[in-house]
């Protein structure tokens, strides 16, 4: 990556790209959110996603008022197509993904992040830390915190073993700020037409980076209970998507570049996705149930906390009751 050093320390550009589904409830929220950024070398793009409600003509309108801003309209393809129009047409040296139903915390954010990310040029990608949003009682709580060890630059090697130690493993596209010219190396695109795309698309990113960081700035605000945005899915193609994801990470494994105590490390994180799959087993069809718990042997990888206590209930009880207490468990946190 090249260094900013050697740039006669120019700001570098940001492109903010928000794929927009059904949201303008959400628009301004978000919109407002990014303007108000002390740091203003950036761009806007708003990916009208074919939005059935009046979302193109907000999208227009916002154009209109601001240069920063540019919006773009498609055909419905999904959150997956719709990042990936944004990429096709960002400007910027770095991008950061928000979805339109959430918004930014503090108008200096951008300010803190751009400074580490200009302290330290040889990292691929940067990760920040969210906060659960809740309207109806208008209060937030803090994500689980990354380790100490992660504020600075490491390899991924050392990253993801600290990430499934601690049971958090950031996926979301939309923690992240990431050099377009990484991206553009690693050729790394979302997924089109799948749920959950933010696993694979986090795994290859770590794979194919040199350098990252993971830092606890409380910057996203992530709204809980939306209905109908680009982000809902149907219960049934999500679990067959991440499903789908498991066996193809599994079968990816020999393919991966980080060490062997890295991919023991995703090897518990995947099996923390067979618990939420387990969890939800007794809606599957038999033949997706019986294939599952093929990757049962996934619980003998437990540096995931979690993981590490479903491992133990599936040890005395066996796989029937570890699955009768994770459903009981999943209605209870859902409540």
């Amino acid at each position: 990556m090249k260094s900013m050093k050697s740039m006669n320390n120019k700001k570098r550009k940001v492109s903010f790209i928000l794929p927009i589904y059904n949201v303008e409830k959400y628009l301004a929220e978000c919109v407002r959110s990014l303007l108000a950024q002390t740091y203003d070398d950036f761009e806007i793009i708003l990916i009208d996603d074919g939005s059935p409600d009046n979302c193109p003509a907000l999208c227009d309108e916002w154009a209109s008022k601001d240069d920063r801003i540019r919006a773009f309209h498609k055909p419905n393809g999904g959150l997956s197509d719709a990042r990936n129009y944004g990429l096709e047409h960002a400007q910027g040296d770095y991008i950061i993904f928000v979805d339109s139903d959430d918004f930014w915390m503090g108008e200096d954010s951008l300010d803190k992040l751009m400074a580490v990310v200009e302290a330290h040029p040889e990292c691929d990608f940067l990760c920040f830390n969210c906060s659960y949003y809740y309207p109806d009682t208008d209060t937030y709580k803090k994500w689980v915190a990354y380790d100490e060890c992660l504020s600075r630059p490491v390899d991924k090697d050392i990253a993801m073993r600290s990430l499934a130690a601690s049971g958090t493993m950031p996926m979301s596209a939309c923690l992240k700020v990431i050099s377009r010219k990484s991206l553009s190396d690693m050729g790394l695109r979302f997924i089109r037409g799948t749920i959950a795309e933010d696993i694979p698309w986090f795994i290859n990113l770590m794979d194919g980076s040199s350098k990252c960081m993971f830092i606890n700035h409380y910057i996203y605000a992530y709204r809980q209970n939306v209905a109908g945005s680009i982000t809902s899915s149907v219960s049934q193609k999500g679990t067959s998507d991440l499903f789908n994801i498991l066996k193809n990470e599994v079968g990816k494994m020999g393919s991966r570049s980080f060490s062997i105590e890295a991919k023991e490390a995703l090897y518990s994180f995947l099996a923390y996705e067979f618990c939420i799959l387990l969890a939800a087993a007794s809606r599957m069809p038999r033949e997706w149930k019986q294939e599952l718990l093929e990757y049962k042997w996934l619980l003998k990888h437990t540096i995931n906390p979690k993981v590490r206590k479903v491992a133990i209930v599936n040890r005395l009880f066996g796989i029937k009751v570890t699955e009768l207490l994770l459903k009981c468990y999943t209605k209870y946190v859902r409540r």
